[in-house]
């Protein structure tokens, strides 16, 4: 317990004086730089260390076989986890790579020889459709670079995705079982395409992330550096995943993924221990051989790729650079497989005989970012301790902390805040309370269950592929975890009622009412996830552009907004009344909303009052490859699918935008799913709108032509 001597409102002031220190360090101090990561996050170490010292000394009953004396122990003993994953994420937050310059030396390189190296890129693929597999596909072939092969490793052995393949010029594989899962196919493919390419360089794609055309340039010559074994870059992606969609979220903060991207896969890197996470990386052949093959023992066949290349002195280097795009989980049941899963390799690689913790060839450093990664998973289960501890209060009479009020102020309150003002620091804003803890308490249930059974059945479960391109047209509920967390929240309330609200009052109880309004919270919007809206189907992807261009109609230029773009449609605001006024439903209008890309799209509606126009795309013209006008409905879309998902602009928030966030969670908890169905928006640039900024009119050079197919409702044919 909290020393008596020190008053109520003395600990609130030290609060306040804490947390102006830690708000003024986040302020004063920048997270680019590894000298103020030291500094700003030793002052939070203090603080954690100071709290668990306060904790295990004055918190605690004394010692007796009985519940009461029990379970505050079992509760601070993953309160150690928790804090001992922490202590490490900052103290490894102390280093951190950037690897442009040598991206940028690759690319100078690459330009200087006519012939470059040999590229394998291999498509894997089990059971997704054509619609996610094309957008690879076609910006696989498109990738700006003179010698590779594209193969697609179809486990799943369709044979209409052959034809396919053969139709659009790229090498098919496929092998008479699924032995190995996505390493046995990946093992496949090098031993047939060493017979025939034998490329000394391999380019690991998943069937839903398109690269995107400079990836191997910025990649291909860092391999001069002939420790390095393998190459990873991050994932980014064009959808939001099912905790900002269901939120409302997905131009207000960023995926739960991001963090760990741009920030502790950096950090890591800096230490020598960053790893692969399975797609868009590039692995030299010779090294595969060395370690004999991609790993097959587990279902997290990428880190342990990562960590048997160590063993051989081989590194994994992050790219820390957006060079692929895919698709994130879209449903709340395959976000929550998707993290299973990988929470059970964790554990599978680390009880391997050559692992990280049993094997030789590693440094002190690789196993303890190892047992780092491993504590992430186990940080999960004091998840569900602290939405039960108000309950077990509430009704058994059993606190988790033995605490007064004046210790909060003292030790727990500038902790946390360190801790959230920390985080968001540290990760450039890509954090938010709440937000981001819900990102976490939605999978904390299962991840628990499958660390319980990982721990004694580790090895023997199938790969479970994460599921792509479902039907989400309608609203769904997962019903077993909705109902958990409305169960938390109607009996948080109903033991405030019977206990500390209408019983006895003292400062436990204050703790407890605080501690289970703040879990009803948290359990309230980690329902709302739970019940799932609609979806746009894959097939009618809009992306905004926000695109500052020009439209050509009757031989005259005018200025325009292009605001988005799909396969077959685009959405353009005039910034010409004169210009405007002029056109007419039918008319054809040119424009270019790509480099060195021409579109005639047809007028299909006007918005006159807000200077908007809807154009159906009827002609397209690459200039980066001919000057061949396409006409026809499936050569114009294959090539808008290549072009949008091979230099596809950023269609997510780069960081958190909190005013953003709590407007969309209100809209979400007060307006019913039915309501929500209609108002789904294109997957839009950032989480503000770009700036809508024109410059003098610059009519187009005869020099770059253009296409040209005037007005009307028949287009004539294209003329230079």
């Amino acid at each position: 317990m909290s020393p008596e001597v020190v008053t109520l409102s003395d600990s609130i002031l030290f609060s306040l004086l804490a947390i102006a220190l830690i708000v003024g360090c986040a302020w004063l101090l920048d997270a680019n730089r590894g000298k103020d990561r030291v500094i700003f996050g030793t002052i939070l170490v203090v603080m954690l260390l100071n709290y668990l010292y306060f904790r295990i000394t004055k918190t605690l009953p004394d010692f007796e076989w009985s519940p009461y004396a029990i379970w505050p122990r079992f509760y601070l003993g993953f309160e150690v986890v928790v804090i001992f994953y922490t202590v490490l994420s900052i103290v490894f937050f102390f280093k951190r790579t950037d690897h442009s310059g040598a991206a940028d030396a690759s690319e100078a390189l690459i330009a200087q020889h006519s012939r470059h190296p040999a590229v394998d890129v291999f498509i894997c693929t089990y059971n997704e459709e054509l619609s996610i597999l094309e957008r690879t596909i076609l910006a696989a072939k498109a990738i700006d670079y003179s010698n590779f092969t594209v193969w697609v490793l179809d486990d799943g052995r369709r044979d209409w995705l052959e034809d396919y393949c053969n139709e659009v010029g790229v090498r098919y594989l496929r092998r008479n079982d699924n032995i190995g899962a996505k390493g046995g196919n990946i093992n496949n493919a090098v031993r047939r395409s060493a017979e025939d390419t034998n490329a000394p360089f391999i380019l690991i794609l998943d069937a839903d992330f398109a690269p995107q055309r400079g990836i191997l340039k910025r990649t291909v010559g860092q391999f001069i550096d002939t420790e390095i074994g393998l190459i990873q870059t991050p994932q980014f992606y064009y959808n939001a995943d099912p905790v900002q969609h269901n939120l409302l979220a997905s131009k207000a903060w960023v995926d739960d993924q991001r963090i760990f991207f741009d920030v502790m896969q950096p950090s890591k890197d800096g230490w020598g221990a960053a790893f692969c996470v399975g797609t868009s990386c590039i692995v030299r052949r010779d090294a595969l051989d060395l370690i004999g093959g991609m790993p097959q023992e587990t279902v997290t066949e990428d880190i342990h790729l990562t960590y048997r290349l160590m063993q051989k002195g081989l590194k994994t280097r992050w790219l820390n650079e957006r060079l692929s795009v895919g698709l994130s989980a879209e449903s709340l049941s395959g976000y929550i497989t998707q993290r299973c899963r990988w929470c059970l390799g964790t554990i599978q690689v680390a009880l391997l005989k050559d692992g990280p913790f049993l094997g030789r060839g590693y440094t002190l450093m690789q196993r303890l970012h190892y047992f780092h990664g491993l504590l992430f998973w186990f940080c999960r289960p004091f998840i569900l301790l602290l939405m039960a501890a108000p309950l077990l209060f509430y009704f058994l009479g059993l606190p988790a902390i033995l605490m007064e009020p004046e210790a909060f102020f003292l030790y727990a309150l500038p902790m946390v805040a360190g801790m959230w003002t920390f985080h968001s620091w540290v990760s450039g804003r890509r954090s938010l309370p709440l937000f981001t803890e819900v990102s976490q308490m939605v999978s904390a249930i299962p991840i628990t269950i499958a660390l319980i059974h990982a721990l004694f059945h580790p090895f023997g479960r199938p790969f479970k592929v994460t599921a792509k391109g479902e039907d989400r047209g309608r609203v769904e509920v997962l019903y077993p975890i909705a109902a958990t967390f409305f169960a938390i929240i109607v009996l948080t309330f109903v033991g405030m009622l019977n206990g500390p609200l209408l019983s006895t009052y003292n400062d436990l109880d204050g703790f407890s009412v605080a501690w289970g309004m703040v879990v009803m919270v948290y359990a309230f919007v980690s329902m709302l996830v739970c019940i799932e809206l609609p979806r746009p189907p894959l097939e009618k992807l809009e992306l905004a552009l926000a695109r500052e261009g020009q439209v050509a109609s009757g031989g005259r230029a005018a200025l325009c907004m292009i605001d988005t773009i799909s396969v077959d449609t685009a959405k353009i605001t005039m910034r010409e009344e004169s210009a405007l006024s002029q056109m007419r439903l039918g008319d054809i209008l040119i424009f270019a909303p790509f480099d060195n890309f021409d579109v005639a799209g047809q007028i299909t509606s006007m918005d006159r009052a807000n200077s908007g126009l809807s154009l159906a795309i009827v002609a397209i013209r690459d200039r980066r490859d001919d000057y061949e006008i396409k006409k026809g409905a499936e050569d114009i879309r294959r090539k808008m699918v290549q072009r949008m998902f091979s230099e596809m602009p950023e269609v997510m928030p780069a960081r958190a935008y909190p005013v953003l966030a709590v407007q969309g969670l209100m809209q979400r908890m007060f307006a019913r799913p039915a309501v929500l169905v209609g108002d789904i928006e294109p997957y839009t640039l950032n989480g503000r709108q770009a700036p809508r900024k024109f410059h003098k009119p610059r009519f187009f050079s005869p020099k770059v032509p253009l296409l040209q197919l005037g007005g009307g409702a028949t287009p004539p044919a294209a003329a230079e």
